[in-house]
């Protein structure tokens, strides 16, 4: 006989009596509807940092050892061999994306940073660039691009769209290089003591040649295709990279049809590149805080 049941037994309790002395175990909906939101919440946050630790794996690929760079002052855009009426159409929607990132412009008359070349023979374009200024392609050794090997494959091949990036390691308080470039000599820089998630020293993009074979290129809008070169003048975009069944403008070649601009997503990876600390100690480390920027402005909206 249950506990309770005896319990009226023994005290002489009538049927409603023994109905009001059991305890309720109810809940309240307020809180369990909280405790889902949250659950909700969490399992939507986890999602989303997954879904920048593989895009940063699968598409981004700064300088071996170095974390992702960014443009740290004001961006100079230029086009050469490219029609006026893209031309641009290209510049100003660099400079869009530029300033949704958080970034900005710098004025007419500028040292060109980012230079968009127009061709019909992209291998033949990037050979003889890279030819007229070897030293502006590799600058050093090390630590300032991906190599000898990718800067092969960058005046080789085939692709519509081909891209190179420098970025120099500088002192994060003054902006002063932070390492040796070939022919100079070593840098001096007053140091002050890192804390244990920062450094003294971060990487910012110093020169990003696009170069794009309009003869390959018919099969894209012209939106799309200016989005797809903003996109690799702000990121150190991966030319052999894996975006596969991402939303990301990154597929546009492979996917043609469908985009007309940048996708959310991308919009929210640039800005959160650009919000998040860019002096950390490895890119593990960088691509966290990224996350936590792709969290947040998902959060405010």
């Amino acid at each position: 006989m249950a506990f309770w049941t005896m319990m009226a037994f023994a005290v002489g309790l009538t049927g409603s009596e023994l109905s009001q002395a059991q305890p309720q175990m109810t809940s309240d909906p307020d809180t369990v509807q909280v405790e889902d939101v949250e659950v909700v919440a969490t399992l939507r946050d986890a999602q989303l940092r997954a879904r920048v630790d593989t895009f940063i794996e699968s598409n981004m690929a700064p300088p071996a050892g170095r974390p992702l760079a960014r443009w740290s002052k004001p961006v100079c855009v230029a086009t050469a061999y490219v029609a006026p009426r893209y031309a641009q159409a290209i510049i100003d929607r660099i400079a869009l994306r530029i300033i949704e990132a958080g970034g900005d412009v710098a004025e007419p008359g500028c040292k060109v940073d980012v230079m968009v070349v127009g061709t019909d023979d992209g291998a033949g374009m990037a050979k003889a660039l890279v030819k007229d200024d070897p030293r502006g392609y590799r600058p050093a050794r090390g630590s300032t691009d991906r190599g000898s090997a990718a800067l092969n494959r960058f005046q080789d091949g085939v692709a519509p769209v081909r891209w190179w990036h420098v970025s120099l390691p500088v002192n994060v308080d003054t902006g002063d290089l932070a390492m040796r470039l070939d022919g100079e000599d070593y840098p001096v820089n007053a140091v002050r003591e890192a804390s244990r998630l920062r450094t003294n020293v971060r990487d910012d993009l110093a020169r990003v040649v696009v170069i794009v074979d309009f003869s390959k290129t018919s099969a894209v809008r012209m939106s799309a295709l200016a989005d797809y070169v903003a996109f690799i003048a702000l990121a150190q975009v991966n030319p052999d990279g894996n975006p596969a069944g991402q939303d990301t403008i990154l597929n546009l070649f492979n996917r043609p049809t469908e985009f007309t601009e940048m996708t959310r997503w991308d919009r929210d990876y640039l800005a959160a590149l650009y919000r998040a600390p860019p002096n950390r100690f490895t890119l593990q480390a960088q691509t966290r805080g990224i996350a936590d920027e792709v969290v947040r402005g998902r959060q405010d909206r």
